[in-house]
């Protein structure tokens, strides 16, 4: 089998682990396909049955089983610390799974990490790994381009009498995007950088109606040349940053009060950006990363 487990900690100590004693071998991994439901329901008195509320995905919890051979005592005490080392208590991790080409990664907390003592020359160890976030995300993201200037100038240039176009201006005020997998809701990156003067910019999602302003009439937000607002609305990082002559600083006062952390629904998305004035001098992008809920 093709499957390669990868784990990365905080401090970047990395282990790798296969079907190969290298030096570890993988002999049992659970946790990485299932998903259970949080179901929400009321009872109400005299009514069979009950009244759905609703319903969330529980934690994830990844149990791995390791093998490895020892020749001597002290070969046995270093496999056992370097597996201290990557996977110490409280320590924070992504671990990766690939297999067949395919690659997936989550975050973890470590839960344990049992290794018993024996004489053997076949040693063992358990770790059980907590992910808050239960979902598995794609390695890379998808971009999305809404508005921005595509360069026509190229060197070797020969000029025209005539004039010519440096650029020319490429904007989708509305976009549509596609979310197949089994996740409902996908945090978003949205980016408005500043090609001329702009007020309150903001993003609607048109199937819920919901939008996401910088900016209000009594508390307007100016951009200018250079500038760039980032809204990140994934769960645990829900943010508006300005960034200005090179500082970032956040800046979640300006948001319009009825604004939401818009993301991705299952299906179809219709995104649709704006300016109270100024849209012609935005350029816009919008990143996701995919979630998945197994490997």
């Amino acid at each position: 089998m093709s499957r390669v487990i990868t784990c990365r900690n905080e401090d970047n100590v990395q282990g790798v682990f296969s079907y190969d004693f290298d030096p570890f071998f993988i002999e049992y991994i659970e946790g990485i396909t299932s998903v259970f439901n949080n179901v929400v329901v009321s009872e109400n008195t005299m009514i069979d049955g009950a009244t759905y509320q609703g319903s969330t995905t529980r934690q994830r919890f990844i149990s791995m089983g390791l093998q490895y051979h020892v020749r001597n005592r002290q070969e046995a005490q270093e496999r056992r610390d370097s597996l201290y080392r990557l996977f110490k208590p409280k320590a924070t991790g992504t671990f990766t799974h690939t297999e067949e080409g395919e690659t997936r990664s989550i975050d973890y907390k470590v839960e344990s990490i049992d290794i018993p003592e024996n004489k053997k020359i076949l040693k063992t160890a358990a770790i059980e790994l907590s992910c808050p976030d239960p979902f598995f995300k794609a390695m890379f993201d998808v971009n999305v381009d809404m508005a921005r200037w595509e360069p026509l100038f190229e060197f070797v240039h020969e000029f025209t009498e005539d004039g010519e176009e440096f650029g020319t201006r490429i904007d989708e005020i509305i976009k549509e995007i596609q979310n197949d997998t089994a996740a409902a809701k996908i945090g978003i990156t949205i980016v408005f950088q500043a090609v001329g003067a702009v007020m309150n910019p903001s993003m609607y999602h048109v199937e819920s109606g919901d939008y996401i302003q910088v900016g209000t009439t009594k508390n307007p937000f100016y951009m200018n040349v250079g500038d760039i607002v980032t809204i990140t609305t994934m769960t645990n990082n829900k943010n508006v940053t300005f960034t200005h002559e090179g500082e970032t600083t956040i800046i979640n006062q300006y948001l319009d009060e009825q604004s939401e952390f818009i993301q991705l629904s299952y299906g179809m998305n219709t995104l649709k950006y704006d300016a109270d004035s100024g849209i012609d001098y935005l350029n816009v992008k919008v990143s996701y990363r995919q979630l998945y809920l197994g490997v």
